[in-house]
């Protein structure tokens, strides 16, 4: 199933696309020798789970529209699970191949010389660095470095250096793509440079500068470039090495999980893997009943042959039941005391086996490939992974979402190494349950003091990196009880969703009024520029560089062009396209007024999604208000609370918590990310509406919002305001309160006394009423 891009997403690839125009118009971009610039660098910074694959796809076709030819792309990576996934990823079918619809894809080893000097298609060529990596003192000849592979003799190395067409003075442009950048060696780096790339992007979610790489980085540092990332301003480029992706975006667009709980354990392996099962199974049986499409996932890292408990090396010779390695304990205690299936259960390393001595059970699942594994292991699906760290990069599953560490591996940098194959959130959106949201570790220690340090280092990178995740620690399993606040009623909500029911035929409208250049000849045309140097045979000057106008720009199909920039304002709206009309199949070139007129239409197709689309309800699909987390430091307790209180609440939140807890009536406190929330019918990042406050009253819900001022006099906040099912009744009523005076006349705050309720009249407009009291606009809301 293809993906659509979020708006933080195609902010990233446009923003590396910008920069790298900026320094191939720069008069002061460094020459290495001769025609080759020193390569256009820009490190991708971004947590795990956000997307990078994605951003890095679209950048390419965003740098392949801009660049003078055709480009070749080497997208390589250390493992060879995670070049096959990418490779399965981009080829037709895959989830990105939409986002490369104008490459065509193959593995280095299997390029053909047609495909490298062919400078009519652009083409990405995915290849581990294993298949490239040669060392000079070694006998051995890689595939890409041999001769005869083509009619002229050449290596696929040498062909890659050269890269240019028959008859054509000019190489292609190289962009070099380094997924898990932090891998690359200078020996790699090396080799690479041999290519003469014009373009490197590394990403990585732990960015650091491999040696090498600091040698470009230098030069263009001494062209005025930062290697410090830079928060840009919309529409403005800054010369900057990094783009750096907030955290919390993918946090708010839900791909990664809200919340990480450890625990810490200073006892026996079985109680430490019972309390995680325990939570396991309650949040399987959630996610059965809430119907939410996975099942979680549990790991449990460990040493693979040595013994925890004193050291000792297992024996593989030892009868099965005999044996001490953990892989074969935690196995065993999972099947034989916890009743769970061997069949859902693997066992991925190095584990030593004495097949005809002392064999494993016929339903014991053992890995023990490495990559060679790694498809086999992918497909079975399982639900138990026993592992140590040699679990290749390349699986990442967004069900993981509890983690067993035995003490052995329990040092504070290895949990935080664990920390990413958990973070990412399945279906890409959070859940009404925070179970569903959270990451849980289970974390064996030899004492508490261990346990603190641990939790303080992972305490410390996640309010540095990911700030927006929270992260609570508890030593027992009281403890984390004790944070787990049930509803003390059953209370319910009808769930809002966006009815684009009345923007189809207006679409189908807006797309038939769209001019058809597929028989247009001249506005499909546009100029195109050619950056080049030029160095004197034998002379000292350094090379002039000049630039060249040439009658073409690089085509793009009018379906990417136009489906990109709607994703960039709003992505839903995407969905409502038919886009195998054939005026979408049309090339334009990327300069030309055709291509502008398509993304000026782009946006109209988004406004009439906008102004078309209603929010609407079905009392069949209810969310339930959930168990909650909560600091019993700062738990505020309630009477009429749904849940026995709240914590984390701000002063202007618990004077508000505190009004409606006075009125008698059944509340709750809506969490951010995970709780009740409501589609936002605007363009923009906050596409989901969470309000503050729910409060039942007879049939009616009423969501109360003191944040929501923003939205006033936006179409959007009318929408919110106006929610009603298909027969024109209303169940959820969205009322929200400002603080101060207000006039709904000018949308203006008059003074800062007292409190304003927002509401629309008869008339749809918007109207306030202000009160003195915080009570007085309480009782307003839900009169």
């Amino acid at each position: 199933m293809s993906i659509n891009l979020l708006p933080f997403q195609t902010r990233a690839s446009d923003q590396i696309t910008a920069r790298y125009l900026e320094l191939a118009a720069d008069r002061r971009r460094p020459m290495e020798h001769q025609e080759w610039f020193i390569p256009f660098y820009q490190a991708l910074s971004s947590v795990t789970g956000s997307g990078k694959t994605a951003i890095l796809a679209d950048t390419l076709s965003q740098l392949r529209s801009v660049l003078h030819s055709e480009p070749i792309v080497l997208w390589i990576s250390k493992n060879k699970a995670v070049v096959d996934q990418a490779f399965a990823n981009f080829e037709t079918g895959g989830k990105y191949a939409h986002l490369i619809e104008q490459f065509t894809t193959t593995y280095l080893g299997a390029a053909k010389i047609s495909e490298i000097i062919d400078d009519t298609q652009a083409v990405v060529m995915f290849a581990t660095v294993g298949s490239f990596n040669r060392n000079k003192d070694s006998k051995e000849t890689l595939r890409v470095h041999q001769k005869g592979q083509d009619e002229n003799g050449e290596t696929t190395w040498k062909l890659l250096a050269d890269r240019k067409a028959p008859g054509s003075s000019r190489r292609r442009p190289l962009i070099v793509v380094y997924d898990e950048a932090h891998n690359l060696s200078d020996q790699q780096t090396d080799l690479l440079f041999e290519l003469e790339p014009d373009i490197i992007l590394a990403a990585s979610a732990t960015m650091r500068t491999p040696g090498k790489l600091g040698h470009v980085i230098d030069r263009l540092r001494h062209a005025g470039w930062s290697d410090k990332p830079i928060a840009d301003e919309p529409g403005h480029t800054t010369k900057c090495l990094v783009t750096a992706v907030q955290t919390r975006e993918p946090v708010r667009e839900g791909l990664i999980k809200k919340q990480i709980i450890l625990g810490g354990y200073a006892t026996e392996m079985e109680t430490t893997i019972n309390d995680m099962i325990v939570e396991f199974n309650r949040t399987s049986q959630i996610a059965t009943d809430l119907n939410v499409g996975f099942l979680p996932k549990a790991i449990y890292v460990c040493k693979t042959n040595v013994s925890q408990e004193d050291g000792v090396t297992d024996n593989p010779s030892s009868p099965f039941l005999e044996r001490r390695a953990p892989p074969i304990l935690i196995w065993r205690h999972l099947t034989e005391q916890l009743g769970i299936s061997a069949g859902e259960i693997a066992v991925y390393g190095d584990l030593k086996v004495e097949h005809k001595i002392s064999p494993l059970p016929a339903d014991f699942k053992l890995f023990s490939g490495g990559e060679d594994d790694f498809a086999a292991f992918s497909a079975g699906n399982y639900r138990h992974i026993i592992f140590n760290q040699a679990l290749q990069e390349g699986w990442d599953d967004p069900a993981c979402a509890f983690a067993y560490v035995d003490k052995s591996m329990a040092s504070p940098t290895q949990v935080e190494q664990i920390i990413g194959r958990v973070l990412r959130q399945p279906g890409a959106k959070h859940y009404s349950d925070p179970g569903l949201n959270t990451a849980n570790f289970y974390i064996r220690t030899s004492g508490r003091q261990e346990f603190q340090k641990i939790l303080d280092v992972v305490r410390r990178k996640i309010s540095g990196e990911t700030p927006e995740v929270q992260i609570d620690g508890f030593s027992n399993a009281r403890d984390r009880a004790r944070a787990q606040l049930r509803p003390k009623k059953h209370a319910t909500v009808p769930e809002i969703h966006i009815d684009a029911d009345a923007a189809v035929i207006p679409l189908v409208n807006a797309i038939s009024t769209m001019h058809d250049y597929r028989s247009d000849k001249v506005n499909v045309l546009g100029p195109g520029e050619l950056t080049r140097a030029v160095q004197q045979i034998g002379e000292k000057t350094g090379a002039a560089v000049e630039t060249i106008q040439k009658e073409h720009s690089n085509r793009i199909v009018a379906r990417w062009l136009i489906r990109r920039h709607m994703q960039s304002r709003y992505p839903e709206a995407v969905k409502t396209v038919d886009w195998a009309d054939p005026k979408f199949d049309v090339l334009v070139e990327v300069t030309s007024a055709a291509a502008g007129a398509l993304r000026a239409e782009a946006e109209r197709l988004v406004d009439v999604y906008l102004s078309e689309a209603e929010l609407a309800f079905e009392d069949s699909n209810l969310y339930t208000v959930p168990m909650i987390f909560a600091r019993s430091e700062n738990l505020e307790a309630f009477e009429n609370a749904i849940h026995e209180g709240y914590s984390d609440l701000n002063p202007g939140e618990i004077e508000i918590a505190r009004a409606i807890d006075k009125t008698g009536l059944l509340w709750a406190r809506n969490p951010v990310n995970g709780g009740y929330s409501i589609p936002l019918l605007e363009k923009g990042d906050s596409r989901r509406f969470f309000p503050d406050f729910l409060v039942w009253k007879k049939d009616v819900i009423v969501a109360i919002d003191p944040k929501g001022k923003h939205l006033l006099a936006t179409e959007a906040g009318k929408k919110l305001l106006a929610i009603r099912d298909e027969k024109g009744k209303q169940r959820v009523l969205v009322r929200f309160v400002t603080a101060g005076k207000w006039s709904h006349e000018t949308m203006k705050q008059i003074s800062q006394e007292g409190y304003s309720v927002w509401r629309l009249n008869t008339s749809s407009q918007m109207r306030c009423t202000h009160h003195t009291f915080v009570e007085s606009a309480i009782s307003k809301c839900l009169d």
